[in-house]
C-alpha cells in the first residue's frame, strides 16, 4: 500500500527529469560566481565553499522594470530607409538588455556547447521588414514580439541607429537569445507506469521541433506506446508553420483510458501584424481507437474518425497611414469530423464527443490593437507583452449535429486598455445562438473582467494583483453542453456540474522573490474565489453558491524550454459530488502566458 501511494505522489508532483540533467550546468542563469573569501581556513569560509553556495543560491543585481508602449523607442525613425539588418544571438553568458552583465562559467561553456544557437537565416525567415524599404515602427515592434512568441526563442530586442553621414537611412540590428531547447520528461503515472519524452525544440539551430513520447505501462498491450512529431517555423520565410505527427498514446476523443492512434499534417500561418494579408491554416487527420488494455467489449469504446479542418483569412486596411491600426479581417472555414465507426455503448449515442459534426462558418473582425511592454504578470522577469485596443468580431454559418442543420450567429467584443498607473484591465462580451425553424436554440450570452494591477515593487520583492469575474447564461439548451465552472474557478472541477448562469469572481495576489536557485526563480500566490450557479431552468435566483482559498508557489527557470512547476493546495468548505474539499496539485511544464492574437479562426463564440 505504502508504494502505491508513493507512486501515486510522484504521479502528481512528475519533477521534469531534465531539471535533474541540467543541474550541473543551469548555474548559467544566475549572477557570475562573485563570492568573497578571506584568509580564514574554516569550511564555511574556504574558497571552494563560498564558489559551491553562490553557484546555488544568489541575489541578482536590481532591474529596473519598465512598461513602456511597444513602439515607442522606433517612432524616432518613421519613414527612414532601412539600409542594412544585422542579426546579433546572444548566448546564455550575456545579458540581452546589458551587455556588460556576464555569466561566464564552466556551466555556460557546457550550455553553449549542448545548444545549438538559432541560425542567422532562421531569424530572417521570421522577419517581415525588408531591406530599402520605410522604417514602420509599428510593424517593427510586431517583429519584435512575435519573435518573442517562437518557443525557442527566450526574448528578443530591435535596435535602430542611423547610418554614417546619412539622415534618412538607418542600420536595423535584431538580438535575440535562445532558451536552452533540449528536454527529457520523466513521469510515474501508475505503479507500473511509466511516460518518457525527449524533444528539441530547435533541432541544429535551424527552427525545428521533434519530439518523441513513449508510454511504458505493464497493464498495456503492447507494453510500449509511441508518439512522434515533427514541427518547422516559418519554411522559406513564408510565415508557414508545417507539423506533421503520429501517435499510438494519444487520449484523443474519449473520456476513458482508450489510446487513440492518429496521424495528422497541419500547415498554419498566423496574421503576425496588422500589416500582414493573409492567415489561415489546414489540417487533416485520422484517428481510431485500439483496445490496448484488453477491456471487455462492453466496455471498450470502439470508434474510427477523421477529420478536415481549414480556413483562410483576408486582412483589409494595411495600406491605412503607418499609424493606423484599424482593420477589417474576413475569414471562412470549413469543419468536418465524420465517424466510420462509433462507440456501440448506448450511454455514447447521445454523446457529442462521438458524433459527426460538421460547420461552415464565415467572420468578420473590426480591429485595432497595439502592445505595451512590461515584465511580471506572469513570466519572472522577460518581456512580455500586454496589448491594448478593441476587438469586435460577427460570425454566421451553418452547422450540422446529431443530424441537426441549424443556422448560427454570434458576436463577441472586447477593449483592453492600461491606465495611467500601469494598471492593466480587460473587458470583453459575447453571445451566440443556433436557429432551427426560425427558432433559437442553444442559445448563450457572456460578460466578463480582467484587471492586472500595476507592480508594486518592496525592496526585495515583487507584488502583481489580479482580479478576475464574469457572468454567463445559457437559453433554450437541446444538444451543446451547459455551463460549467472548469475554466472558472481553480481546483473546482467536478464533471457533474452543469448550469444555466454562472456568476464568479476570484482574486490572486503573486509574490515574485528575488532570489535564484540553480537558476530557477521563485514566485508565492495566494487567491480567494466564488461562484453562484443556477441548475434549475425554471427559477429565476441562483441555487447555489461555492467559494475556497488556494495558494502555493511557482518555480520557473526562464532559460529553459520547459514551462513552470506549479504546487498548489485547495481549500472549498461546499463542495459537490466528486470533490474533495482539500487537495493539492502539483502541475508540471505549465505554460503561464498572456495569450493574445490580432484575429482567431471562425468559431462558435466559446462560453467554457
Amino acid at each position: 500500500m505504502f508504494s502505491k501511494v508513493l507512486i501515486c505522489g510522484f504521479k502528481y508532483v512528475s519533477i521534469s527529469a531534465k531539471v535533474l540533467l541540467l543541474v550541473v550546468y543551469s548555474t548559467f542563469l544566475v549572477d557570475s560566481v562573485s563570492a568573497q573569501t578571506d584568509s580564514s581556513k574554516t569550511f564555511l569560509n574556504n574558497k571552494i565553499t563560498q564558489k559551491a553556495i553562490g553557484s546555488v543560491k544568489r541575489k541578482p543585481k536590481p532591474e529596473t522594470v519598465v512598461t513602456a508602449k511597444s513602439e515607442d523607442p522606433f517612432l524616432p525613425y518613421e519613414g527612414k530607409i532601412i539600409r542594412n539588418i544585422i542579426i546579433n544571438k546572444v548566448g546564455f553568458e550575456k545579458s540581452i538588455y546589458d551587455s556588460s552583465r556576464n555569466f561566464r562559467s564552466t556551466a555556460t561553456y557546457i550550455a553553449n556547447s549542448l545548444h545549438a544557437n538559432s541560425k542567422e537565416g532562421v531569424i530572417r525567415d521570421n522577419l517581415f521588414f525588408r531591406k530599402n524599404k520605410p522604417l514602420n515602427p509599428y510593424r517593427i515592434a510586431d517583429n519584435e514580439r512575435h519573435l518573442r512568441d517562437l518557443d525557442f526563442i527566450l526574448d528578443s530586442k530591435i535596435e535602430v541607429c542611423f547610418v554614417n553621414g546619412s539622415e534618412d537611412s538607418v542600420d536595423v540590428e535584431v538580438f535575440t537569445r535562445d532558451v536552452f531547447s533540449l528536454g527529457i520528461k520523466f513521469e510515474p503515472e501508475e505503479f507500473d507506469a511509466y511516460r518518457f519524452d525527449i524533444y528539441d525544440a530547435n533541432l541544429f539551430g535551424q527552427g525545428q521541433r521533434i519530439q518523441m513520447n513513449t508510454l511504458l505501462d505493464a497493464a498495456r498491450s503492447p507494453q510500449a506506446g509511441m508518439e512522434l512529431s515533427y514541427r518547422k517555423s516559418s519554411i522559406g520565410g513564408t510565415l508557414i508553420n508545417p507539423s506533421i505527427g503520429y501517435s499510438q498514446i494519444n487520449t484523443g476523443r474519449s473520456y476513458g483510458i482508450e489510446n487513440e492512434h492518429a496521424y495528422y499534417l497541419r500547415l498554419d500561418r498566423p496574421l503576425v501584424s496588422p500589416y500582414s494579408r493573409l492567415a489561415g491554416s489546414f489540417e487533416i487527420s485520422k484517428n481510431y481507437s485500439i483496445n490496448n488494455y484488453r477491456l471487455p467489449d462492453s466496455t471498450f469504446r470502439d470508434y474510427r474518425y477523421h477529420l478536415e479542418d481549414v480556413w483562410a483569412g483576408y486582412n483589409m486596411g494595411i495600406f491605412n497611414t503607418v499609424n493606423s491600426r484599424e482593420r477589417h479581417f474576413v475569414a471562412l472555414r470549413y469543419f468536418n469530423q465524420a465517424f466510420e465507426r462509433k462507440p456501440s455503448q448506448p450511454a455514447e449515442i447521445v454523446n457529442p464527443i462521438y458524433n459527426n459534426q460538421k460547420f461552415l462558418l464565415g467572420s468578420v473582425t473590426f480591429y485595432e490593437q497595439n502592445f505595451y511592454k512590461t515584465q511580471y504578470v506572469y513570466g519572472f522577469g522577460r518581456t512580455e507583452d500586454i496589448p491594448y485596443g478593441k476587438t469586435l468580431t460577427l460570425t454566421a454559418g451553418w452547422s450540422n449535429e446529431f443530424g441537426l442543420d441549424r443556422s448560427y450567429g454570434g458576436m463577441n467584443t472586447a477593449r483592453e486598455f492600461v491606465s495611467r498607473k500601469g494598471n492593466f484591465y480587460r473587458l470583453a462580451a459575447g453571445a451566440g445562438s443556433y436557429f432551427r425553424e426560425e427558432k433559437a436554440e442553444d442559445a448563450f450570452m457572456f460578460v466578463s473582467g480582467l484587471y492586472y494591477s500595476k507592480l508594486l515593487i518592496k525592496k526585495n520583492i515583487k507584488i502583481r494583483q489580479q482580479i478576475e469575474g464574469g457572468h454567463a447564461q445559457a437559453f433554450s439548451n437541446t444538444i451543446r453542453p451547459l455551463l460549467t465552472l472548469n475554466n472558472q474557478l481553480e481546483g473546482f472541477r467536478p464533471d457533474s456540474l452543469f448550469a444555466y448562469k454562472r456568476t464568479f469572481l476570484r482574486t490572486e495576489t503573486t509574490v515574485f522573490t528575488n532570489w535564484k536557485i540553480l537558476g530557477f526563480n521563485f514566485a508565492g500566490f495566494a487567491s480567494a474565489e466564488s461562484a453562484f450557479y443556477q441548475q434549475d431552468p425554471e427559477k429565476d435566483a441562483f441555487q447555489k453558491f461555492v467559494w475556497g482559498v488556494n495558494g502555493g508557489f511557482r518555480i520557473r527557470n526562464e532559460n529553459l524550454i520547459f514551462g513552470t512547476i506549479e504546487v498548489r493546495g485547495f481549500y472549498f468548505p461546499v463542495t459537490v459530488r466528486g470533490l474533495e474539499p482539500y487537495s493539492i496539485r502539483v502541475s508540471t511544464n505549465v505554460r503561464l502566458k498572456y495569450t493574445s492574437t490580432f484575429v482567431r479562426p471562425p468559431s462558435f463564440v466559446s462560453y467554457n
